[in-house]
């Protein structure tokens, strides 16, 4: 598969390199799949050296490694990555990840909550977003991350800019990160 299609200059070796260095992983994977918003996203297939292996310590490690789009949507546990006789990875042995189901829907409990979650919702065209999605792995460019950002500023009286986007991707960081500035203002 061509890494450079969807992540420009960064190859898809560089975010398996990175997802490599956590400690427990025999073989790492990254391939890329059709994500829900019909756009690309990554997929990690990840085999362990052993047992054990904590997958939320995993997501967390990748999550502070690797921003935005560069996150995969989904990190697939194998006992082994699949290999042609050439030893190269079988991309078609690798299972196909169920991308609807990658994060439980969580619905907002804030008028807040609701209001991001409509405005994110409407940036990315899709029915809705729930407070655990992740805007990037929806198919977030940077381009909506600026308009999203102009939008939450407007609706909800905020200063808001394309940078918290990235380090707040889901609902639920943005709306953490605003009660800490609330709470600073006073």
């Amino acid at each position: 598969m061509d890494g450079e299609r969807l992540m420009g200059s960064v190859s898809i070796q560089e975010v398996e390199s990175a997802l490599a260095a956590f400690p427990g992983l025999a073989n790492v994977a990254v391939v890329e799949q059709d994500a829900v918003s019909a756009d690309q996203c990554l997929v990690a297939y990840v085999s362990p050296s052993g047992p054990g292996l904590d997958i939320p310590k995993l997501h967390a490690y990748a999550r502070k490694l690797l921003p935005g789009r560069l996150m995969p949507a989904a990190i697939v546990v194998l006992d082994e990555i699949p290999v042609t006789p050439g030893g190269t990875i079988d991309l078609g042995a690798l299972p196909a990840p169920d991308l609807g189901a990658l994060m439980p829907y969580r619905a907002p409990a804030t008028a807040r909550q609701e209001t991001l979650c409509a405005l994110f919702a409407e940036a990315l065209g899709v029915p809705r977003f729930g407070v655990d999605d992740d805007f990037f792995t929806m198919g977030g460019q940077s381009v909506h991350a600026m308009l999203l950002a102009g939008r939450i500023s407007a609706a909800l009286d905020v200063r808001m800019s394309m940078a918290d986007l990235f380090t707040a991707p889901t609902v639920a960081d943005l709306d953490r990160r605003l009660d800490i500035a609330a709470n600073a203002a006073r």
